[in-house]
């Protein structure tokens, strides 16, 4: 059995508790690693992968854990977390880093763990580094983590996403407080985790097709995706015409907030868009994407301290 990062016996309900407190398993992980420096390693993504940066700094300065700039100076190369396993990109940063600092020990934060995509599962049992950790930020990402007989002495653990961890900061403050309500924001995706299609239907629908074919039939799917979706946000918010449509997770953290603490009600299929929403306070509706991880990061982490409206 692979070693955990907290004892069953000492958990206690989550609507007991604080996220992040001294029973979250990855928590424990980082106490138990507290006299090591880490690296985190940056990776390609958008606003929601700079909230989980921005989450995974304020936990380590609040857990007094070093970090440095300079690989060569750290005992731990960290991936911070987010989506990390549906894109071959963020696998080859990984097997970038574990080429490039064979020394280092590895480890992923909280992420969504999904098979199938990329080769993250034959890679990392094939890792010529010692990876000493995984997390998970839903239950399902953990069940599959925990379903890829990984090396025992790997600590794999189910705790929340990084960017959470900002709920309760200066930062977040600072934001509500210029909260206001000029329109109705509309945040959709345009690539293919947009789809509501199954990852099993969406593979199989690909492979059967001729690549030339498969490239144009994702980009109809994008767009009937998206507009589906902006036309429903339209029908059912309380827009009276000032309904603004803009992908702000492709855009810089400043205009991102600028756009949601102004918003009256946000509608997205993006976590992020969704996190950042609830956490300034913003009635928040959520809509389907390609494998759940919008509802599966609300169920865990999310429906005890706010209330998000799924659309069908």
């Amino acid at each position: 059995m692979h070693k955990p990062g907290y004892n069953v016996s000492d958990l206690r309900s989550w609507e007991q508790q604080l996220l992040f407190n001294d029973t979250d398993p990855y928590v424990m992980f980082l106490r138990q690693n507290q006299t090591k420096t880490f690296h985190m390693k940056a990776w390609g993504g958008n606003c929601g992968d700079a909230l989980i940066w921005l989450g995974t700094e304020q936990l380590f300065r609040d857990l007094g854990i070093r970090t440095t700039l300079d690989p060569a100076q750290a005992d731990v190369v960290l991936i911070p977390g987010g989506n990390q396993t549906m894109y071959q990109a963020n696998i080859d940063v990984w097997k970038t880093a574990w080429a490039k600092w064979p020394d280092k020990e590895f480890v992923v934060g909280p992420m969504t763990a999904s098979a199938g995509f990329t080769t993250w599962v034959e890679d990392t049992h094939n890792a010529p580094v010692s990876i000493i950790g995984m997390f998970a930020r839903d239950p399902v990402s953990y069940a599959n983590l925990c379903e890829c007989d990984f090396d025992p002495a790997m600590v794999l653990g189910l705790s929340h996403d990084p960017a959470l961890y900002l709920r309760d900061s200066e930062f977040i403050r600072r934001q509500k407080d210029a909260a206001t309500e000029e329109h109705v924001l509309a945040v959709f995706r345009a690539d293919s985790e947009g789809y509501c299609i199954s990852d099993q239907r969406l593979q199989w629908l690909f492979r059967s097709m001729p690549e030339a074919l498969s490239r144009r039939m994702d980009f109809r799917l994008r767009a009937r995706s998206q507009a589906q979706k902006i036309a429903t946000a339209a029908r059912i918010s309380d827009a009276n015409g000032n309904l603004k449509v803009c992908d702000i997770a492709r855009h810089t953290i400043p205009f991102f907030f600028e756009l949601l603490r102004s918003a009256k009600e946000v509608h997205t299929d993006r976590l992020h868009c969704m996190l950042a929403a609830v956490m300034l306070g913003k009635r928040t509706f959520a809509y389907p994407t390609t494998y759940g991880k919008l509802e599966a990061v609300y169920e865990h982490s999310v429906k005890d301290w706010a209330e998000v409206e799924f659309v069908s």
